[in-house]
């Protein structure tokens, strides 16, 4: 068998965390143990042996047994006290006094004690189930001491958390774009210029300086194209906290119970000593651990119903002037019902109230309203064709009677007979058309508000077991609070009583003098202070009772407000997953738009440089030609003025010359190389981008596809943990 980490990757799709894996699966172990029936968990229990007291932490207690040493020392069950009654059981008159024919047994802080106690050593027994479930790991493929046919709910508890982590991890991911690729650096270019020609070995006049023309630099750097990247703010999921409205019931003001010395000023004899009434405390105090309810929320659908439109016309009388045609009856109409269908009382119902009987007498309500409407139109129809069959004889008799003489009239009142039966057809289709509509909506709505009333009614029910679970532990901290205060009263007035019985023997031996008055004025101030004290005990029991109701109505209102607030959150959800999904999608198209937006400047850049490379390039060779054109004239002004070392001086002018256009020319083919270059390293930077842009685009596009899929796998995978969960208690049970 594929172990739990496969199980659990078969339904999640990867998960590197094996820590995390085996984590989940043995809180899934804690979580299903719990809706497992008793009579299966009795199959896979242990037992252990002990004497009077042991430790039952990480237990789930089935039984627990005791050996009867009267009778064969047989295991007999015990029953189970709370911690309130731990002195009862040792009472010989109280009702719990364990034996050993019917031992009891107290839990206390993690520790179960057998009652009596032992006779012998090992002779009490505790049957359990062990919660203890840190030897599961995700490489392993079955759970000892634990159902088989409950593992699969383990599983799926432990892949509903994976995929949690894998959303949650995927969320984490997603992060701007950010473009890794370098932009080119502009280029630096050389500058082009001239030095003039000189040669030292004429010594005749010297010729007139040539001057280039200066060249301007190419400035790249002007409209160089910049990617601006978009940025993305992902909606925010605002759940507010779980704030419960209801107001928890006042702890009532326990009456302090006081006791006042007795005094008698007839006796002049020496006093009675005083009796000091013990203190009793003021109030229980069990607001600690209050248990809170959260109700869910429903949100039923909504069905609308239009009112029924007939869209055929009436044919129009023929207006028969010729003829002597006594016919007065009216041409039939059909006329439709109305149906208003009110459903405030029923959200009130069920929303304000969460009354699902009243609200389903008020379903039922509205269901007899739209039979009721059917019927009415069944009936409207039935009137209609009756007027329609009268109508149709009286004309009949009409035309008979009248004799009409033209066969074109009595053709066109045939016409319009025809007319009037093919409307009546017509009608009866429309509001056939209407009827089944009608109806097929109204199936639909019953079908969705039925599953929706389910749905709430399960989810009521949840959260009430929830709240019920913890109210049990509450009543029973709240019972052994009241025990104990009633138990200390007990004490404090048993203590005044003995106090007082000594202070009338102290008060006899120490005088005779008016012994009788002073007796019976002392024990009827006695009883009086006693009475006072019973008055106040009676009364503060009188609030406990009235604050445990007050309890219960605010369970129940705590309750109300949990529903509610689980449908909110599960409604704000919904929508945040929504709202992302949009954005990042808008995120992508703003992706999308600015690259368009750098292409189209960068084409526009490259034909402003190619344009600005033309420019400078017929700006130089103008310079070139005007120097060599300024060349000649100075040679000819020089052989005019001197003819010494004409041929030496205009050689070396020459090769001066000529070298020095040789070094613009080299000048300016480097920086032509230079800008085809730079142009090259531009292209190749706008592809890198739209690259980036492209696989930035494509991972998104793909992160959301595998978003979605996390969410709808989610919801999968925890309908099928809580299906199985309700069919598992049911398959247990019947084994």
């Amino acid at each position: 068998m594929a172990t739990f980490q496969v199980q659990v990757e078969d339904l999640t799709g990867s998960i590197s965390d094996t820590t995390a894996i085996s984590s989940w699966l043995q809180d899934g172990c804690k979580e299903v143990i719990n809706f497992i029936p008793r009579a299966r968990l009795e199959d896979i229990a242990s037992n252990s042996n002990f004497t009077d007291s042991t430790d039952i932490e990480s237990m789930k207690v089935l039984s627990v047994l005791r050996r009867d040493a009267s009778n064969s020392n047989y295991y007999m069950p015990c029953r189970k006290l709370s911690p309130a009654k731990m002195g009862m059981v040792h009472d010989s008159s109280n009702m719990e006094y364990a034996t050993t024919s019917d031992p009891a047994y107290i839990v206390h802080n993690d520790v179960l004690n057998t009652f009596p106690q032992s006779a012998a050593s090992n002779d009490s027994r505790v049957v359990y189930v062990n919660l203890d479930f840190s030897a599961v790991t995700y490489d392993d493929s079955s759970i000892t001491n634990f159902p088989d046919e409950a593992e699969p709910a383990v599983v799926l508890y432990a892949a509903r958390n994976g995929i949690q982590r894998l959303m949650n991890d995927l969320n984490l991911s997603v992060s701007d774009l950010s473009i890794s690729a370098t932009q080119p650096v502009p280029p630096t270019l050389s500058t082009v210029s001239y030095s003039d020609a000189t040669n030292a070995d004429a010594s005749a006049t010297a010729v007139s300086p040539i001057t280039v023309g200066s060249v301007s630099d190419i400035d790249p750097t002007n409209s160089v194209p910049t990617y601006t990247k978009p940025t993305v703010g992902l909606s925010v999921v605002s759940i507010p906290d779980l704030s419960i409205s209801s107001s928890a019931p006042s702890i009532p003001s326990i009456g302090t119970v006081s006791y006042s010395d007795a005094s008698n000023q007839s006796g002049f004899a020496e006093d009675m000593s005083s009796v000091t009434f013990g203190t009793v405390p003021s109030q229980i105090d069990v607001s600690s651990n209050a248990p809170a309810y959260t109700k869910p929320t429903i949100s039923l659908s909504s069905v609308a119903i239009s009112d029924l439109s007939i869209s055929a016309s009436a044919p129009t009388a023929h207006d028969i002037s010729s003829a002597s045609v006594s016919f007065s009856a009216s041409t039939p109409n059909f006329v439709p019902p109305t149906l208003s269908v009110d459903t405030t009382q029923f959200e009130t119902f069920l929303e304000t109230d969460e009354d699902a009987e009243l609200a389903q007498l008020q379903l039922g309500r509205l269901n007899n309203e739209v039979q009721q409407y059917q019927a009415n139109i069944q009936k409207e129809v039935a009137t209609f064709n009756r007027d329609v069959q009268v109508y149709q004889a009286e004309l009949q008799k009409s035309i008979k009677d009248a004799e009409l003489t033209s066969a074109s009239e009595a053709q066109q009142m045939q016409e319009y007979s025809n007319d009037i039966q093919l409307y009546a057809q017509n009608v009866n289709k429309e509001v056939q058309q209407y009827q089944a509509n009608t109806q097929k909506e109204l199936t639909l709505y019953q079908a969705r508000t039925g599953v929706e009333l389910q749905q709430y009614s399960q989810d009521i029910q949840n959260e009430l077991n929830e709240f019920n679970k913890e109210n049990t532990l509450y009543q029973m901290e709240f019972q052994e609070a009241v025990t104990k205060f009633q138990a200390d009263q007990q004490k404090v007035v048993e203590q005044a009583r003995i106090d007082l019985a000594k202070a009338q023997q102290d008060a006899q031996n120490a005088t005779n003098v008016d012994i009788a008055n002073k007796a019976k004025d002392q024990e009827l101030a006695l009883q009086n202070a006693i009475n006072n004290m019973q008055e106040t005990i009676n009364n503060n029991n009188s609030l406990l009772a009235k604050f445990q109701q007050e309890l219960g109505l605010y369970a129940q209102n705590v309750a109300k407000e949990v529903q509610e607030y689980q449908q909110n959150t599960q409604k704000e959800i919904t929508l945040y997953q929504s709202r992302t999904n949009v954005e990042l999608q808008k995120y992508g198209q703003d992706i999308q738009n600015e690259l368009n937006e750098f292409n189209k400047e960068n084409v526009r850049y490259q034909a402003e440089m190619q344009d600005e490379l033309a420019k400078h390039n017929t700006a130089l060779q103008r310079a070139i030609t005007q120097a060599q054109i300024d060349a000649a004239d100075a040679q000819l002004e020089s052989q005019q003025a001197t003819s010494v070392d004409l041929a030496n001086k205009a050689a070396d002018q020459a090769l001066s010359l000529q070298n020095s256009a040789q070094n613009m020319a080299a000048k300016i083919q480097d920086n032509n190389a230079i800008m085809s270059k730079y142009g090259v390293e531009l292209q190749a930077y706008a592809s890198n981008v739209s690259k980036e842009v492209q696989e930035y685009g494509n991972t998104l596009q793909k992160n959301s596809a595998k978003y979605t899929w996390y969410t709808q796998q989610y919801q999968i995978i925890a309908g099928q943990y809580k299906e199985f969960i309700q069919s598992l208690q049911g398959q247990i049970t019947n084994k």
